[in-house]
């Protein structure tokens, strides 16, 4: 009983500044990543612009007619559309072996071209409108004028024969969203350390104890409240995107998984800074945490620096990247049980602390 009615009273004193909750941890983070999602989309996407397509050419087959094509495709003629490179390439292009003997037999060759990006689709879908027409050319050719040939040829569409396989990759919407989740978790760990320093919120325990607490106990009475609270918060933020069909589509339990341990991360942070350290040190803390992940750009522009190593968000943002990317914590649970490991441990100095300060500790 005197556990519910701590937890009680101190989640209710939590609601009565709603306006603030809703504003800072909820509608702001919201309006970013919405906005910054929109913003890139108009950048990233357009139509009329022909970009030069960064290609790597993979040869199985490495006969005459598979180096001809690769010859031409590294040719004058293409410089402004494609350039061939070994590196990072914006598309893969693979010409599968049997390639010559499928053309010599009147077969349909095989090519294959994996985008490895989403962007680029104009020029993308340039470079196969040319291989398509390049081999229309040289069936022709080897038709000799055969009628039947050429009709067996033109009822066949040779587009088809060229595969696009697009790597899945998140959208802006996705990308943001996931990224912003990092900016609720920093504002709560600062605000609530800050908040617990505050001589009134440091004094509720005085209101809601009617007879004299461990020190122990008091710390897990207040590790249960903000479990609660931020639990709330944090599932407003991840509910109003998966509603709206802008992010956050995957499975729900996988989902809930996300922000429990987005929230065990906050609590427990936030509750080894305050027990641990005096107001002095604890506020300095907590705001280098907040200042981290903005120092490290990760959050706005999605590309972090040398920062991000040592960000308690960036970790985070991976494994709820991952869960958009594949609908469920599929590649993300070495992500889970790392930032589970670290605010165990991180929260066991609280607890310790906690247990040598005392094994009694009365209400003032």
């Amino acid at each position: 009983m005197k556990t519910f009615y701590y937890v009680k009273s101190t989640l209710k004193s939590m609601v009565s500044s709603g306006a603030v909750v809703l504003s800072y941890f909820i509608i702001f983070p919201i309006i970013m990543a919405c906005f910054m999602g929109y913003f890139n989309n108009l950048t990233n996407e357009n139509p009329l612009k022909l970009s030069v397509l960064d290609v790597k050419v993979v040869d199985n087959d490495s006969s005459e007619m598979s180096k001809k094509l690769v010859e031409i495709i590294k040719g004058k003629d293409l410089k402004e559309l494609i350039k061939v490179t070994d590196k990072d390439s914006d598309v893969e292009l693979v010409i599968d072996k049997g390639y010559e003997d499928n053309i010599l037999n009147k077969n349909k060759g095989s090519i294959t071209i994996n985008r490895k990006t989403e962007e680029k689709e104009v020029a993308t879908n340039t470079l196969k409108t040319i291989l398509d027409r390049y081999h229309q050319n040289l069936y022709i050719s080897l038709s000799n004028g055969n009628v039947e040939d050429l009709d067996k040829f033109f009822d066949t569409q040779i587009i088809d024969n060229i595969k696009i396989d697009t790597m899945k990759t998140n959208n802006m919407y996705e990308k943001y969203a996931a990224s912003m989740i990092g900016f609720v978790i920093v504002m709560l760990i600062m605000i609530m350390a800050q908040g617990a320093y505050n001589d009134k919120s440091v004094n509720i325990e005085n209101r809601v104890n009617v007879a004299p607490v461990t020190k122990i106990q008091y710390l897990f009475y207040d590790t249960l409240a903000h479990i609660i609270y931020v639990f709330i918060i944090i599932t407003a933020y991840v509910i109003f995107f998966r509603v709206t069909g802008l992010s956050f589509k995957g499975n729900i339990l996988d989902l809930l998984v996300l922000v429990s341990t987005s929230t065990l991360l906050v609590v427990f942070l936030c509750q080894t800074i305050i027990t641990v350290f005096k107001a002095k040190y604890g506020k300095i803390i907590s705001y280098i945490i907040f200042f981290i992940p903005v120092a490290s750009t990760e959050m706005f522009s999605l590309k972090g620096n040398k920062l991000t190593i040592i960000s308690p968000t960036h970790y985070l943002n991976n494994a709820f990247t991952l869960y958009n990317l594949n609908g469920n914590l599929s590649g993300g649970w070495k992500w889970i049980f790392m930032i589970l490991a670290i605010a165990i441990i991180i929260y066991s100095l609280a607890i310790i602390k906690a247990i040598i300060s005392g094994r009694r500790k009365l209400c003032n």
